[in-house]
C-alpha cells in the first residue's frame, strides 16, 4: 500500500531542548488512498535522510522498516 505523507509535527522542546543522548523525534501523518490516516514516528534525521517530507509517497513496506511507534 501506498501513503502520502500529509503532515509532520516536531516537538517544541522549548529552552530546555533534548536531555543528553536523547534522540529527536518526529511524527508523520500518512494517508492512504482511502484517505485512512496513520501516524508514525520516526528519528528526525531519519526522516531527513531519507527525504520523508510533506507530499512524499511512501509504502507500507518502508514504513514498516523505519517505523518506531505506528498507530493505525
Amino acid at each position: 500500500m501506498n501513503y502520502k505523507i500529509t503532515d509532520l509535527i516536531e516537538p517544541n522542546n522549548g529552552c530546555e531542548g533534548f536531555m543528553p543522548g536523547e534522540e529527536p523525534m518526529v511524527m508523520l501523518i500518512l494517508s492512504d488512498e482511502n484517505g485512512n490516516e496513520r501516524k508514525v514516528q520516526l528519528p528526525d534525521m531519519l526522516a531527513y535522510k531519507l527525504k520523508w517530507d510533506v507530499g512524499t509517497t511512501v509504502t507500507s513496506e518502508d514504513v514498516g522498516k523505519y517505523c518506531k511507534n505506528c498507530s493505525c
